[in-house]
């Protein structure tokens, strides 16, 4: 039987298993107020099932047979701040409320993994093309945005497989290279955006990824100068790529999941 091991990105399970719950009516139907649903806090025992609930509906839904799962540890973010100091100052640095209440849940009955010193798309990455028949398991545009290999990324969210060529997800990464990434607090370069890149990408027949590389290397150098253009190029590069190697890394081995229902069933949860 061929192998399935899904290398998952559990930070994002973790919001949805304490996000709070739609409130039913009594004909088990969601409630609206203005044209919005209703909802209410899950209770410490209803997020616990949730974290139940999610993490068989993704599973089951890519028809895992095994699985290794990452979350949030300590200094994930360490070798970009040294090279970046603004990067991810935006968010904030407390937990959310219930954050460690899941960790540790998923820890403790899952098999859940810390990333310790590298951040979890990191480890995701390294950790699926370490090892065959792996493949992505995330919601996160950046992951789901690397190229698929030998198999494609799974977005548990949409319930669809994604498969990403090389040269679609060398376009995207050069792409952040100039627009950036509001939500890591990255500038890229300042006043250019999508339709930039696309006029950029599209004015000749790119015929390797080297050409990206190459265009968004005369974009820094003709808008900082060629000295802070460097600089510049070289902090965004190191924030934005999503590592393929750390030095000593083992990965881990697969946890064996058994499928809940048929081959035909699909779980759901109410988001």
């Amino acid at each position: 039987m061929e192998s399935n091991i899904a290398v998952m990105d559990c930070d994002s399970i973790i919001y949805t298993a304490f996000h709070p719950k739609k409130v039913l009516d009594e004909n088990n139907e969601p409630v609206r107020k203005d044209n919005k649903f209703v909802y209410e806090e899950k209770t410490e025992e209803e997020i616990i099932e949730s974290c139940d609930d999610v993490m068989h509906m993704i599973l089951t839904n890519c028809n895992a047979t095994h699985y290794i799962a990452y979350v949030k540890g300590l200094h994930t973010i360490k070798h970009r701040v040294e090279v970046n100091p603004l990067y991810k100052a935006n968010r904030s640095s407390e937990p959310p409320k219930n954050w460690n209440l899941c960790k540790n849940y998923l820890i403790e009955k899952w098999g859940v993994i810390e990333a310790h010193n590298y951040e979890v798309d990191d480890y995701v990455n390294v950790t699926r093309l370490a090892l065959k028949d792996a493949f992505i398991v995330a919601i996160d545009k950046d992951l789901l945005s690397l190229e698929a290999k030998d198999k494609m990324h799974y977005n548990w969210r949409k319930n669809e497989w994604i498969d990403v060529s090389k040269f679609v997800a060398e376009r995207i990464f050069w792409s952040d290279m100039i627009i950036g990434q509001k939500g890591d607090n990255l500038t890229g370069i300042p006043g250019k955006g999508e339709a930039y890149v696309k006029k950029l990408f599209n004015d000749v027949l790119i015929q390797s990824n080297d050409h990206f590389s190459s265009k968004v290397f005369d974009d820094y150098f003709s808008h900082y100068g060629e000295e802070q253009g460097i600089k510049e190029f070289y902090k965004n590069y190191i924030s934005l790529k999503i590592l393929d190697k750390i030095d000593g890394f083992i990965p881990p081995t697969p946890i064996k999941y058994e499928k809940i229902g048929s081959e035909d069933d699909k779980l759901k949860l109410n988001f």
